[in-house]
This record gives structure tokens, sequence and C-alpha cells, in this order.
């Protein structure tokens, strides 16, 4: 049988036959090992390797952000508002994938700087709708074509069919 040894972190490994090698194990994984098909030969496994890549995209995104004087928190309930229209506080905070808790001193922020109103919901007065306001929208436009920039120059490189897989994958995951 060809040896299946991978060739760097960005190709699959191939066999003596320069074909794609299975990365599927050979027998059941011994004790205190990491299977090879949940980690990548290296032992990072997909958790790994999602935190990786956002802290990677965070700290990139950030440098954009900063020009605005914006947070990266701050920057996906705007996402989000302008993506979803009109939200709770609530459901913004869901979508955001941003603890509740913490989304009322960064609406206080952003409703300060005037990127955010928020009125109370008519039919129960215990919520807040959150709109974005056109100051919002406004640096949404100047901020996206860079931040659009900055994940397409990430994708260089990387076949589209590759990326179809890859969402494919990401999406199966979730």
């Amino acid at each position: 049988m060809a040896t299946k040894t991978p060739t760097d972190s960005r190709t699959p490994p191939q066999d003596n036959d320069g074909e794609a090698a299975d990365l599927l194990p050979a027998g059941p994984p011994t004790p205190g090992s990491i299977a090879p098909q949940v980690s990548d030969g290296q032992g990072r496994t997909v958790p790994w390797m999602a935190r990786t890549l956002h802290r990677l995209y965070n700290a990139q995104a950030q440098k954009i952000l900063s020009k605005e004087d914006l947070s990266i928190a701050h920057w996906i309930y705007l996402r989000v508002l302008a993506e979803r229209g009109p939200l709770n506080q609530r459901e913004l905070s869901k979508r955001a994938g941003i603890a509740f808790q913490t989304a009322v001193p960064a609406l206080d922020s952003m409703e300060a700087r005037g990127l955010v109103r928020r009125t109370r919901d008519p039919g129960d007065r215990r919520k807040y709708d959150v709109t974005l306001t056109e100051e919002g929208q406004r640096l949404i436009d100047r901020a996206m074509p860079e931040i659009n920039q900055l994940f397409a120059d990430a994708q260089a490189g990387v076949r589209s069919e590759d990326m179809a897989v890859f969402w494919q994958v990401a999406h199966q995951l979730e």
C-alpha cells in the first residue's frame, strides 16, 4: 500500500500514484489519539481551525474598523441590522451571536454615536426595537468594500469549487 503522508496543510495528502490519499484511519484510533478524520493529520480539529481563522480575520478586520472607531462587536450588530432590518434587542443579540447582556452597553454606545435608534415596542413596553440609522448605513457603506476585499484577498488562490465544498461542509457542521 502507498504511503499516505500530507505534503502540506493546504494540499490534500497524496499517495505514491499522485492520487489524493484517503484520510480515514486504517484501523480504530488508539486511546488518547485524535482520529485522522476529525483532524487535519497534524492534530488540528475543525473547532481549532475555525477559532484560528476567526482570530486572524477579526484582527485584520479590526484594523479596518479602527479607522471608523468601531469594534468588531459593534460592526456585527450593524451588519445584522443592515441585512435583517429592525429587530428587538434580544433577536439582534441572537442573530449577532453575542450575549444579550452585552447588548445594552453596546447599543447605548452606538445610539450615542447616532448609528442606531431604539424605540419601545408598542405591543410590549419591556422590549425595544433597534433600527439602523442613515449614519449607521453610511458607516457600513464606507467600511464594507475594504472588509470584502480582505475576504477576497484571503481566498485568492482557492478554487471556487473548493469554496463551494467548504460552505457545504460548514453548513452541515452548523
